[in-house]
C-alpha cells in the first residue's frame, strides 16, 4: 500500500527540518545552532520543531543519523556494480572521503560533542551506532561473496570488514581533526595493502 499523501508531507518536512540543522550546525557550529534558529531555516515555527523532535539532543541525533544513512546507501551502491575487488574498494574509500568532505563541518561539531572523554568509550559509542554495523556487515557479505568466488582467502569475513572499516575511519578522522586538504595517496596505500593481504594467488 502506497503511503498516504499526509504521510508523505510529514516526511518531507521531516526531512527538510534535518536538512536545516544540518546546515545551521555546519555553518554557525554547536552554540549557534539554536532551535529557533534552525526553524528559521527551514521555514518551520519553531513549535513545529518539537512536534517530530525531543529537544536539541533529539535532533543533532537524528541529523546525525540522516547523514550517515546517505553514504550507507551510497556504500550500498558502490558494492552492488560488479567490479574487480581493487577497484570496489578504492571506489568505496572514494565515497567515504567525498562524504568526509561534504559534511566535514557538521562531523566535527558533531565528534566533538558525541566524542568528549574516554577514547575507548568513545570507540564503544561510535561502534554501538546502527549504521557502522550495518556498514561492517555489508562489507562482510560482500567479502564472503569474494571468497566464495576463490578471490579472496577463506578467513572469518567479520573482523577481516572490520579491520578494513577501522583502517580507513583512522585517516578520515585524522584529517577530520586537522582540518587539511584530503589527499588520497595514503587511503590508496590502504586498499593496495589490504588487497595485497588478503587475495589468492589465482586472483593477485
Amino acid at each position: 500500500m502506497s503511503e498516504s499523501k499526509e504521510a508523505l508531507v510529514e516526511e518531507f518536512r521531516r526531512e527538510s527540518i534535518l536538512k536545516a540543522a544540518l546546515g545551521v550546525i555546519a555553518r554557525e557550529g554547536l552554540a549557534g545552532a539554536s532551535m529557533q534558529a534552525i526553524a528559521g531555516e527551514a521555514g518551520v515555527a519553531k513549535g513545529t520543531l518539537y512536534l517530530y523532535f525531543r529537544d536539541r539532543d533529539d535532533l543533532l541525533e537524528q541529523t546525525k543519523s540522516h547523514v550517515f544513512d546517505g553514504v550507507l546507501t551510497r556504500i550500498r551502491a558502490v558494492l552492488d556494480e560488479p567490479r574487480p575487488l581493487r577497484e570496489a574498494l578504492r571506489e568505496l574509500v572514494r565515497t567515504k572521503l567525498e562524504f568526509f568532505d561534504q559534511n566535514q563541518e557538521f562531523l566535527r561539531v558533531y565528534m566533538a560533542l558525541r566524542h568528549k572523554g574516554d577514547a575507548m568509550e568513545a570507540r564503544h559509542r561510535r561502534r554501538e551506532a546502527p549504521q557502522y554495523n550495518r556498514y561492517v556487515e555489508i562489507l562482510a557479505a560482500w567479502l564472503e561473496a569474494a571468497m566464495a568466488r576463490g578471490e579472496v582467502r577463506s578467513v572469518d569475513a567479520g573482523p577481516l570488514a572490520l579491520f578494513f572499516v577501522e583502517g580507513v575511519s583512522a585517516i578520515l578522522m585524522r584529517r577530520l581533526e586537522q582540518r587539511g586538504p584530503h589527499r588520497s595517496e595514503d587511503l590508496d596505500w590502504l586498499v593496495d595493502t589490504f588487497v595485497d593481504g588478503i587475495t589468492t594467488r589465482r586472483s593477485s
